[in-house]
């Protein structure tokens, strides 16, 4: 069994970590500080493994305890441009969208068959239904 790496920070840190597991914005960002208190309070990286919803690489784990010890509580954070992009952009599709759920309010199925045509995508109906709903919020501000 190999040597437990334990970070020590100061008490400032582990006041962010805390707020940071209690108070995130996001799920992974409050995942992230718990596990690097865990590390703090002495777990080995192979124990947090065991647990779920974590990671299941070790190294996983010691590399978000790395990225905080470098920059922070930033290091923690999902970078700008991770993760799926949106199949619909509510600059650019947003009025052609509008038209056509206009003209077949009551056949959204319809509606979303003529979108994928013309705009060229392939999406799922909650897709429609979720930007349709970014729209409102949008529409209403």
């Amino acid at each position: 069994m190999g040597k437990i790496r334990i970070p020590i920070f100061s008490e400032v840190q582990i006041q962010e970590l805390e707020h940071g597991y209690r108070h995130g914005k996001n799920h992974t960002l409050r995942q992230r500080c718990h596990l690097v208190l865990l590390k703090q309070q002495g777990h080995s990286s192979k124990h947090i493994t065991t647990l779920k919803g974590y990671p299941k690489h070790q190294t996983t784990i010691n590399n978000w305890v790395t990225q905080y010890e470098k920059l922070g509580i930033v290091g923690l954070k999902n970078k700008h441009g991770q993760g799926r992009k949106s199949i619909l952009n509510p600059v650019i599709h947003r009025q052609r969208v509008e038209e056509i759920v206009k003209s077949e309010r009551q056949r959204l199925d319809y509606a979303k068959s003529l979108i994928e045509k013309e705009l060229d995508v392939k999406m799922n109906k909650k897709t429609l239904t979720r930007f349709l709903k970014t729209l409102s919020v949008v529409i209403q501000e």
